[in-house]
């Protein structure tokens, strides 16, 4: 579940905005003129998932990037030419 809050209201109500946000979904959170300007995203933990859970999904998504990485250099170098 997404919502869209507006910023006086989570201001507010901050605590009740994020204890209705399950572990990974995200609040927009909206200017006083109607633009989106910020988005919180819950990461508080699930008592669903385990250690090895997570260790599944992170190599998951690991493949995932390797598998649509399409520049010659890694991430890392990409990273390292950005910095200077």
């Amino acid at each position: 579940m997404s919502m869209e809050v507006s910023l006086e209201v989570a201001k507010k109500n901050l605590e009740d905005v994020l204890a209705k946000l399950s572990p990974g979904e995200g609040a927009t959170l909206i200017s006083q003129v109607g633009e989106p300007i910020a988005l919180l995203v819950s990461l508080k933990p699930s008592r669903e998932m385990n250690d090895q859970d997570w260790q599944s999904e992170w190599e998951s998504l690991s493949i995932e990037i390797e598998r649509a990485w399409k520049s010659d250099k890694s991430g890392l170098e990409i990273l390292s030419e950005m910095r200077r």
